[in-house]
């Protein structure tokens, strides 16, 4: 695969950014580092418009040199950043929330509720327990009142 294409594949992965919690301007200049499709381009932020571009910047407030299959699950969320930033997978030189903030930029996906079971759809409707013939209860007046007559 060539750069362009690695490039390609990795602005379309971002897709439509999502800037809403961006507080600050930045630039951050990202080299891949793989053998078969090195290069550099640029994420930055400036004026509340994003630009994503496959060239060098200079004046980047944060350089990062990385793998593209690591940026590309760093993006999606399969890849801890902070682990990678940590084992050496990702190296950043500058400000490290700038690259937060690039990787904050693909809007995440609504998440689904899960699908319904039929037992959790209609919850099974109880059925009247049957009723059970009330004991006959005496009370004592009439229990002595039985035995009065009984005796007479």
């Amino acid at each position: 695969m060539t750069f362009i294409e690695q490039f390609e594949q990795i602005k379309k992965k971002i897709g439509k950014p999502d800037t809403s919690r961006l507080t600050e301007d930045f630039a951050v200049q990202v080299n891949l580092i793989d053998e078969d499709c090195g290069g550099a381009f640029y994420v930055s932020y400036q004026d509340g418009v994003v630009e994503i571009e496959p060239y060098d910047y200079h004046d980047h407030t944060a350089m990062v040199n990385v793998k593209a299959q690591d940026l590309l699950g760093a993006i999606s969320g399969k890849l801890d950043v902070v682990g990678a930033v940590m084992t050496g997978k990702i190296e950043v030189f500058g400000n490290v929330d700038h690259l937060k903030a690039v990787l904050a930029l693909k809007k995440p996906a609504a998440k689904r509720a899960p699908k319904k079971t039929s037992e959790e759809k209609e919850p099974a409707a109880k059925k009247p327990a049957a009723k059970k013939p009330a004991a006959k209860k005496t009370t004592t007046k009439k229990a002595s009142a039985k035995k009065a007559d009984e005796e007479k």
